[in-house]
């Protein structure tokens, strides 16, 4: 456990450490001329938190690399043939579905609801959310955590479970914080299922890019999946449909990916 605290902390401090260091050098000309120092640059700057969020990925991989802290063979492509990966990203689509429609019957407060509208339309932004972010936060949630408690004697579906909680409560944002919970357990089922970081990278990079392409498709953050269905009828038909593909996808995966898994007992 005490690992995971660690990582908890170095993947906060990162956070920390990167804001402070893109703030310095954004307001670098005003800290010169004016010796003052604008802390809502990161709120205000869309480049300059994208810029930030890929600091963050940086300063994470060098410290576990560092401290030898991630897994050679976790970042294996060539056990995991390809149509498996294009099967993970097409049965990611139900579950991303299913999960958002049942979050919409929940009433919090998104906090960040705001600032990513701004970031889907900066190139900083864009890396940061499909690219930086997925792959920092299955090094140290997946890799890092759920690995490291595995190989400790936890059975699997606890650690799955213990990495997803603390997955979902790092996001800090009460409308993040269940369906977080919920794609950190998928994507922990993926990672041990498959022994590769590279089966739940691809299927977290795609599904903040269906978050991402929502917002580009509708112009604003505050369309729903019911109001794009045409109603809650509609919507539940496709629930419905979306929950069948799921359970066939699942069963799929299960069976392709059996045996190569890793820390497995």
């Amino acid at each position: 456990m005490k690992r995971t605290v660690c990582l908890v902390i170095i993947f906060l401090l990162a956070q920390v450490l990167s804001s402070l260091v893109v703030l310095f050098f954004f307001n670098l000309s005003d800290l010169l001329h004016e010796g003052r120092l604008d802390v809502n640059a990161l709120a205000t700057s869309p480049s300059a938190l994208g810029i930030s969020l890929l600091l963050n990925g940086a300063v994470v991989w060098a410290v576990m690399t560092l401290l030898r802290w991630t897994d050679r063979k976790s970042f294996r492509f060539g056990q995991i043939k390809w149509p498996v990966y294009v099967g993970v990203v097409l049965w990611m689509l139900p579950v991303i579905f299913i999960v958002n429609l049942l979050l919409e019957t929940l009433t919090l407060e998104d906090l960040n609801k705001d600032v990513f509208a701004t970031l889907v339309y900066n190139p900083w932004g864009i890396l940061a959310i499909v690219l930086v972010g997925p792959v920092t936060e299955e090094l140290v949630f997946r890799m890092g955590i759920q690995r490291h408690l595995i190989r400790h004697r936890m059975r699997p579906w606890m650690a799955i479970l213990l990495s997803a909680l603390i997955f979902g409560a790092v996001h800090g944002n009460p409308a993040q914080i269940p369906g977080a919970v919920v794609f950190g357990w998928v994507l922990g089922w993926l990672y041990w299922r498959s022994g590769t970081i590279w089966i739940p990278v691809a299927a977290h990079v795609f599904n903040n890019f269906v978050g991402v392409a929502m917002i580009w498709c509708t112009g604003d953050t505050d369309t729903t999946l019911v109001e794009l269905c045409g109603g809650a009828v509609a919507a539940s038909v496709w629930a419905l449909a979306a929950a069948v593909c799921g359970y066939v996808g699942y069963r799929y995966l299960d069976k392709v990916l059996e045996g190569k898994g890793i820390g497995r007992g």
